[in-house]
């Protein structure tokens, strides 16, 4: 894919932009996970089924929430300053609306993993719409949030404790030095939760994917494994 930003500004700092973008590179590795996840399935290995199941009810969640924080946050923030971006915004929102299906069809097909042709079809269809939808926003609008560097505190210990764990997932694969940085523009509340809720996160990977193993990238396009 060309013209990928970089997850860091050219400053070598994070930025709002970075949180961003490491969400995207979530969604998009684990997507490839639930991808290989089922194919082992379909080959007759269920001893991770059960996991899978209760991932994607996370991935599905996870994915929802990122797209209303968006919608309510986000996007009209941008607008707000740049209203030359409100028909990019607009496509944006629209193709939420789109996913939000996919999911709920999702929900059912991964109830159900005595066949794992529906799922892997929800998968591939989630993977083709997002792969254009996150190129746009990488391209449009991740410029405008290249100077925002401070994570606003968390409101209560319920969001301290969702952050965390949000950053957790997100870091999965990141450069060591990009998630310094990272850690550089947090409130120490939250980078104190967070070596633990990695550690959680690692354990969580063990028991659905059967390994820990990524790759380590600075964009928001997941490296190959050992890259």
């Amino acid at each position: 894919m060309s013209n990928v930003p970089n997850l860091l500004n050219d400053d070598g700092t994070a930025s709002i932009a970075t949180a961003l973008m490491m969400s995207h590179h979530g969604f998009r590795r684990d997507l490839a996970r639930f991808a290989r996840a089922l194919d082992t399935i379909a080959n007759g290995d269920e001893a991770r089924v059960g996991a899978v199941r209760e991932e994607w009810q996370r991935f599905h969640m996870g994915l929802h929430g990122h797209h209303e924080a968006e919608d309510n946050g986000v996007f009209p923030s941008i607008v707000g300053q740049h209203e030359s971006a409100r028909a990019t915004i607009e496509g944006l929102s629209a193709d939420h609306r789109r996913i939000d299906p996919l999911l709920e069809r999702g929900d059912a097909a991964f109830a159900d993993l005595s066949t794992t042709d529906a799922a892997l079809a929800i998968v591939r269809e989630l993977q083709d719409l997002l792969a254009e939808h996150l190129a746009i926003e990488e391209r449009e609008l991740i410029p405008f949030l290249r100077d925002a560097k401070a994570f606003p505190p968390p409101p209560n210990d319920e969001a301290l404790a969702l952050y965390a764990q949000g950053f957790a997932w997100s870091m999965h694969g990141i450069a060591p030095d990009i998630v310094e940085q990272v850690y550089a523009m947090l409130p120490e509340e939250l980078r104190a939760r967070i070596p633990a809720a990695r550690a959680a996160f690692e354990e969580r990977c063990e028991r659905v994917w059967g390994s820990t193993k990524t790759g380590t990238t600075r964009t928001p396009i997941p490296a190959p494994l050992g890259g």
